[in-house]
């Protein structure tokens, strides 16, 4: 198979493209959500065989709720990540469009000037 210029230039954008939205936490281009709220973890309590049935309750309750905003959060960094990632595929064939526009245009008026002369 032969790489043409366009396959070469398509395969460097998708290689060296960083992540875009959301936030970029090191050199390493490590993607974090920037609209979600992470759960707050619940705090341990002893495991006291003598506990209330009431308190027991207590924390299923707190534990279920703490579930449910565990997935929550879940769904926001999904969410959010593949918006991000939509939004970054767009960016790039918009770049490599206008690229390839440009370079055709050079071509051509590369074309022209043989042509005149």
């Amino acid at each position: 198979m032969r790489f043409t210029p366009l396959m070469l230039l398509l395969s460097a954008l998708f290689i060296a493209t960083p992540s875009f939205a959301g936030a970029i936490v090191d050199a390493r281009s490590s993607w974090q959500p920037s609209k979600c709220t992470p759960p707050q973890g619940l705090a341990a309590k002893s495991h006291d065989q003598e506990e209330a049935a009431d308190s027991l309750n207590e924390r299923i309750m707190q534990h279920n709720q703490f579930v449910a905003e565990a997935q929550n959060y879940m769904n926001c960094v999904s969410q959010e990540a593949q918006a991000d990632a939509d939004a970054a595929s767009q960016s790039i064939i918009r770049s490599a469009q206008a690229i390839i526009q440009q370079t055709q245009a050079q071509v051509a008026a590369s074309s022209a000037r043989l042509q005149t002369k």
